[in-house]
């Protein structure tokens, strides 16, 4: 039976509750076959007091896992399951961490790192570490995270947008004066979205209005403190292009790539780019970077909000910092005179 479904923002996931085999699961089902169907325990709906059994046999079975007495507290049973109104589901700013409030109770969390090496969630009524939940106790992270949240939500207004959306434009036009442009990359949906465009005799400049609003996944991995690294703008500044505007279209489906695939930009990544043919270059990839003495030094002045370039680059110098890392590259890319330019020699 299912109890609630909800889609994602950005359109990537699709998280249900649901009740079967006398306990109720949270599933977070991805749209791309390229990633993993998520799943935790959120309660029992009974107490199957005299009965054996235990998580892996159900499993075996293909059986919604019951969670077994000896791991539950007094938390782990919900029998008034059926009044659906009782449910809630809400999936955190990352898109792709999911938390199950009861009767407005948080009760489970599933975090942005679900499926990691066998870890896929907190749950209030589970007592000990278990195959399909961890405990979620009082001190967790994750409480503060979701309160905070909610809080953003309920008091998102539009004057907040314009304000951001003004804030970081005028960045962009206080670094570059020429002919300017603007587009909405959001399609009318929520988070707003907007890309702007500047062209002027030497460079153009293409860059996100918009991003910072929702903070990247899975940097809480990689961080004790995430919250610096999770927010970002992206921009991509060149020379030389036949046509640029097919890389405003290009920085518009990488300014949701994060959410959709659960993953988060850094300097010295790199992607692909098959639009730079389009604006007149032989190039085919992008390596982001947040520093280098050819960038030019743009403060967008919004809280913890970073401003990550795009750099095109050759195929061969891709593999190459596939082997020998960005530090490498950029130390030969700062001696080119011309870096910037789409029609450049590739350094390697």
């Amino acid at each position: 039976m299912t109890l609630l479904e909800i889609t994602n923002w950005v359109q990537s996931r699709t998280a249900v509750l649901e009740y079967d085999n006398d306990s109720i699961h949270l599933y977070s089902h991805p749209h791309s076959k390229d990633q993993e169907l998520k799943c935790l325990w959120v309660a029992n709906t009974s107490k199957r007091m005299f009965k054996t059994g235990d998580i892996a046999s159900d499993m075996k079975k293909g059986l919604q896992p019951y969670m077994p007495k000896k791991h539950c507290n007094k938390k782990a049973f919900i029998k008034d399951y059926e009044n659906k109104d009782n449910w809630r589901l809400q999936w955190g700013l990352d898109q792709n961490s999911i938390s199950v409030h009861y009767k407005d109770k948080l009760i489970a969390v599933m975090p942005e790192w679900s499926g990691h090496e066998g870890f896929w969630g907190y749950s209030i009524g589970v007592s000990d570490e278990t195959d399909i939940a961890w405990p979620l106790n009082d001190g967790n992270e994750q409480i503060k995270r979701i309160t905070s949240e909610q809080v953003f939500l309920d008091n998102w207004s539009d004057s907040d947008w314009v304000e951001l959306q003004e804030g970081v434009m005028g960045k962009y036009k206080n670094f570059m004066r020429g002919d300017n442009r603007y587009f909405a990359g959001d399609g009318g949906n929520w988070p707003p979205l907007g890309i702007h465009y500047c062209k002027n005799a030497e460079q153009e400049l293409i860059s996100t209005i918009g991003m910072s609003i929702l903070p990247m996944p899975l940097l809480g991995m990689n961080f004790e403190n995430p919250e610096p690294y999770r927010k970002i703008e992206l921009a991509i500044i060149f020379e030389n292009a036949r046509d640029g505007l097919p890389l405003a279209s290009y920085i518009s489906g990488q300014a949701t790539y994060p959410w959709s695939f659960g993953t988060h930009f850094n300097h010295g990544h790199t992607i692909p780019c098959s639009q730079l043919e389009e604006a007149g270059s032989d190039m085919s990839f992008m390596l982001i970077l947040e520093t280098a003495n050819f960038l030019p030094e743009i403060s967008l002045n919004q809280p913890n909000t970073r401003l990550l370039f795009m750099l095109p680059i050759y195929e061969s110098e891709q593999v190459y910092i596939e082997k020998n890392g960005s530090s490498d590259f950029l130390s030969l890319m700062e001696d080119h005179q011309k870096p910037l330019d789409l029609k450049r020699q590739p350094v390697v």
